[in-house]
């Protein structure tokens, strides 16, 4: 069925208007000069997936290749992720080969685009029939879809434009969980349905091992994770409260090592929070999959919403998720499930720039308490 291209389609919760105006254009524009018809390929040789951006996005679409080779045992499946996100799905038997290329564009350059055109060249000689851009970006759809000249080129085109550019463009319309369209969207393309729509993130044996072996040497029979940086610094918890939250615990849990965790980029707050509190153990730039083994084995894991945070509840871990993003709609979208607590005060956020500000330390403490009890 062919799509009548309208502006209220663009008018998702991802685009203001003028982001939305641009992609309706650009798509009215560039429809009239690119035409493209529905391809239909049963039982795929080769797929290439498109996730590169965030580890907690990765971690939410975690599934799909699991999903995939359920249905197609026999193709082949490529994914294309970030540098910092390929430890999350190195040791995935479902997948045969990981590209690893970042968002180049945000720092054009000679370099950058000598990058570009050598990993064209690369995603050419595959010969992919199928390629699906899970992320949503008209970049993705256009540099590593369309140029590639991939048969078959799947995406939701209302995020961010690019109809002219995908043979099978979907329409994204409803809020649902993030591991729910993700997995839809691959579903529509490929022609399957999918039986599992929970993420995995895949260890091994070895990784097992490591884990176990780091556990022993800093001697952690009881540990609480605490991680308390944010990509966007609009859903970090206050630096002070965490540090008044780490006192308390060490006070009323003495045996419970507080191990502090995070990216690079984090590793300013750390250091300042691990010198008011010399008895925390810090991790920097730790192992995604480790990570993962690390915070199941934990008593509790606190943290604001992030990718550690998407790594927890997927490790099935106990979890306090510090909830900053403003509304309802991304707590539908993004929210942690199975053993997860969610601390969030969205009923008062209007006129607030950080809503993680509502969140007092004497309520993760209750709620923190609540948890370690039951152990």
């Amino acid at each position: 069925m062919k799509i009548k291209i309208q502006y209220k389609l663009y008018r998702t919760r991802f685009q203001g208007k003028r982001r939305a105006m641009f992609s309706y254009l650009f798509d009215k524009i560039s429809s009239i000069f690119i035409k493209n018809k529905p391809i239909k390929i049963t039982n795929p040789k080769k797929i290439l997936i498109i996730r590169n951006d965030h580890i907690g996005d990765v971690v939410l679409c975690s599934h799909v290749y699991r999903e995939i080779k359920k249905k197609i045992p026999d193709c082949k499946i490529i994914a294309l992720v970030s540098p910092i996100t390929k430890p999350l799905l190195e040791k995935n038997k479902n997948i045969d080969k990981i590209f690893v290329l970042g968002l180049f564009w945000r720092k054009l350059n000679i370099k950058s685009l000598r990058q570009y055109f050598k990993f064209l060249k690369k995603i050419k000689k595959e010969k992919f029939d199928v390629g699906i851009d899970i992320r949503g970006s008209l970049i993705n759809i256009i540099l590593f879809l369309w140029l590639p000249r991939i048969k078959k080129r799947a995406g939701y085109f209302n995020l961010n434009g690019g109809i002219a550019f995908l043979t099978n463009p979907f329409l994204y319309r409803k809020i649902e969980h993030t591991t729910k369209y993700d997995m839809d969207l691959v579903g529509k393309a490929l022609g399957i349905k999918p039986e599992n729509y929970f993420p995995e993130i895949v260890t091994d044996k070895k990784d097992k091992e490591k884990i176990n072996k780091f556990i022993r040497e800093h001697k952690l029979k009881k540990y609480i994770c605490i991680c308390p940086g944010a990509t966007n610094k609009s859903k970090q918890w206050n630096q002070y409260k965490f540090d008044k939250l780490i006192k308390q615990i060490s006070k009323k849990y003495p045996k419970h090592k507080i191990i502090l965790i995070g990216g690079k980029e984090d590793e300013k707050l750390i250091n300042w929070l691990n010198n008011k509190n010399k008895k925390c153990l810090k991790l920097i730039n730790f192992n995604l999959r480790l990570l993962s083994l690390l915070f199941k084995k934990s008593q509790l894991v606190i943290a604001n919403d992030g990718g550690p945070m998407h790594i927890a509840w997927v490790s099935e871990a106990n979890l306090i998720a510090l909830w900053g993003l403003k509304g309802y709609h991304q707590l539908t979208l993004m929210r942690p499930l199975k053993k997860s607590i969610i601390l969030h005060h969205l009923e008062k956020r209007k006129n607030i720039q950080n809503p993680t500000d509502l969140i007092t330390v004497e309520e993760v403490k209750k709620t923190m308490e609540k948890i370690l009890n039951k152990k």
